[in-house]
């Protein structure tokens, strides 16, 4: 499995330090049986910090979990450290997992980032260009009709005032 995919190079002209989070959701329960589209990515080349035109929605039952990917790329012409704080979750929404690379089933072997994703402490060092992809499983409490935003940030160290958010927003039923 490539965890890491270098992509060309930002183009000439485009800020040093430029961090891109994408957001796609993979599925529900177990498994991600709805991966390739019509569930597409959300986010590439969108950069703001509240997550318009970066956001997935999903309806779940109650009592189920699902899946989400999470891509950070450096759009930057510079090589940066991207810092991730992701969402702590909720007695109704639990912050299950989160993995390296994309996981379509639960993977015991996979590189567990959760404690450093929920405290907001994980970070990847990239060149411009080159991505890395992470698994985000959240869980949901046998409770209808509740709602929650997991918001997951990446801020570029070389320029702290360049953040990129993706949502990922789910609602029970």
């Amino acid at each position: 499995m490539c965890v890491l995919a270098s992509l060309v190079p930002a183009a000439a002209g485009t800020r040093p330090y430029r961090p891109d989070g994408w957001i796609k959701l993979c599925g529900l329960s177990l498994g991600c049986v709805i991966d390739p589209p019509p569930h597409p990515w959300r986010g590439k080349d969108v950069y703001n910090g509240t997550g318009r035109r970066q956001t997935v929605k999903v309806d779940i039952n109650d009592g189920e979990g699902v899946r989400f990917w999470i891509a950070v790329q450096n759009d930057g012409t510079e090589r940066d450290t991207i810092g991730v704080q992701g969402c702590r979750g909720t007695r109704v929404f639990d912050v299950n997992r989160v993995l390296l690379g994309r996981h379509k089933r639960q993977d015991p072997s996979a590189k567990d980032l959760t404690r450093r994703y929920v405290r907001g402490t994980l970070a990847f060092t990239l060149d411009p260009g080159e991505r890395v992809i992470f698994t985000l499983n959240i869980i949901t409490g046998p409770v209808e009709g509740k709602s929650y935003r997991c918001r997951t940030e990446m801020t570029s160290q070389g320029d702290p005032d360049r953040v990129d958010v993706v949502v990922a927003a789910m609602s029970t039923y």
